[in-house]
């Protein structure tokens, strides 16, 4: 089954907890703090493979979490850390967030991203030993991580896309131009799903995707236009394909029809609109009246200033010099894009590693959002410190007070207009704010 979208759920592992032990010295009653940290979490990876052609694995399963770190041990010892998540996809994926955003373009196979980071283990007590505070009954907690959906969109990559409304004739085009085998049928909406064949031309060979019919007001959806539009983005060249059969009844009926395919195209997508393209008319064996084709060529020409090429996908007429047109469009778009021989071979087999994680000052940025007689602080750094603190525990809260004191919190606070005595709350923290 064909699938090219889907929705999936992930979360990264959480860190493990801190511990909090003490072993006594030989000869003596000094005892000494021995918790080991807690490990990191699993990071969850997108990764595209070469082996996996659809999205339709995520049919059933939407759901994908990486290990949690384990916890902290006695004698310093630290827990290990969660086994990364690797979530295989078709090359080719686009990974978008509810917003409609693009995350990540995994265009080819062995690019990757770390779509969420594990969160970092808890300290032991071990760790905040001080000449202040030599026997610390306390430990951190291991960071929690947030689940989030995103969802994942597939766009065939091709280096040229045949469009075109549907019952054309693009599907008979592709079987006879390439080993493909699509649905054939002489009613509309035969192809459903896009299909891909590989053409040869003198010992070098490009790669043709016949999409499936569009109508009118496609790029708003109708016909499902826009979830067939997307796969045509990647494509280097477009083949716009029109039914020679229109010419035999109205002159202008196929002249309007291409006007009608240009326009669903610049709307939908005007970097789409821009690329190169040629033009054409199928099922010209069924056309009697040659100086009437010949006069649709040559206005079709002078509006497109492109190439037009009259064709019979059931004969075969025309195909040859259709396929040689369109193969010198797609091997100078290749050498233009520095994509030509080992370059590209070298370019597809690198392997790029995304982040969502951004160095950015999101860390010291503060949000402060009143609540009543409340301030509410957001900061991630600040939230991430009382979320790893085991509130419950005085000196681990006393601990707290003095690494917030440190960060100088109170007088950006003061800075901002808010008095001292104010409530503030942080994550799950509320103390009054104070020298």
């Amino acid at each position: 089954m064909f699938l090219d979208e889907a929705k999936i759920n992930v979360k990264s592992g959480n860190g493990g907890n801190g511990m909090t032990a003490f072993f006594n010295l030989r000869g003596g009653r000094k005892k000494v703090p021995s918790g080991g940290s807690g490990g990191k979490g699993g990071d969850v990876i997108i990764r595209a493979c070469p082996e996996i052609s659809t999205l339709y694995g995520f049919k059933k399963k939407v759901h994908f979490k990486a290990e949690d770190g384990k916890s902290g041990q006695a004698n310093n010892r630290k827990g290990e850390e969660g086994s990364d998540l690797i979530i295989k996809v078709p090359g080719g994926t686009v990974l978008m967030d509810n917003k409609g955003e693009m995350i990540a373009d995994l265009d080819m196979a062995g690019k990757e991203i770390i779509i969420a980071r594990g969160g970092i283990g808890g300290r032991g007590n071990a760790s905040f030993v001080s000449g202040a505070r030599r026997f610390p009954a306390f430990a951190e907690i291991g960071e929690k991580t947030d689940e989030f959906w995103i969802n994942l969109e597939l766009r065939l990559a091709a280096d040229a896309s045949l469009v075109g409304f549907p019952n054309c004739g693009k599907s008979t085009i592709i079987s006879r131009i390439s080993a493909a085998r699509p649905k054939i049928a002489d009613y509309p909406f035969t192809t459903l799903t896009p299909n891909l064949g590989v053409v040869a031309v003198d010992g070098e060979s490009f790669v043709v995707a016949d999409i499936p019919g569009l109508i009118q007001g496609a790029h708003k959806g109708s016909g499902l236009g826009d979830k067939f539009l997307k796969h045509v983005t990647r494509s280097a060249i477009l083949a716009i394909v029109l039914d020679g059969e229109r010419i035999i009844n109205r002159r202008e009926d196929i002249v309007e029809t291409f006007n009608i395919l240009r326009e669903e195209i610049r709307l939908y997508d005007r970097n789409l609109f821009k690329k190169d393209y040629i033009v054409l008319i199928n099922k010209v064996d069924l056309i009697n009246d040659s100086d009437k084709l010949n006069k649709i060529k040559k206005i079709l020409e002078h509006k497109s200033r492109r190439s037009v090429f009259p064709v019979s996908a059931v004969t075969g007429e025309g195909l040859g010099r259709m396929i040689w047109g369109l193969y010198g469009k797609v091997r100078a778009f290749r050498e233009a894009s520095g994509r030509a021989g080992e370059a590209d071979s070298e370019k597809r087999n690198r392997t790029r590693i995304y982040s969502t994680v951004r160095k950015s000052n999101a860390a010291g940025k503060i949000e402060i959002e009143k609540n009543g007689d409340e301030y509410v602080i957001r900061n991630k750094k600040l939230e991430r410190m009382v979320a790893m603190t085991d509130i419950d525990n005085e000196e681990a809260l006393d601990y707290l007070m003095h690494a917030l004191k440190r960060t100088g919190i109170a007088d950006r606070l003061k800075e901002k207009g808010i008095k001292q005595g104010s409530t503030i709350v942080i994550g799950q923290l509320v103390f009054a704010l104070s020298d």
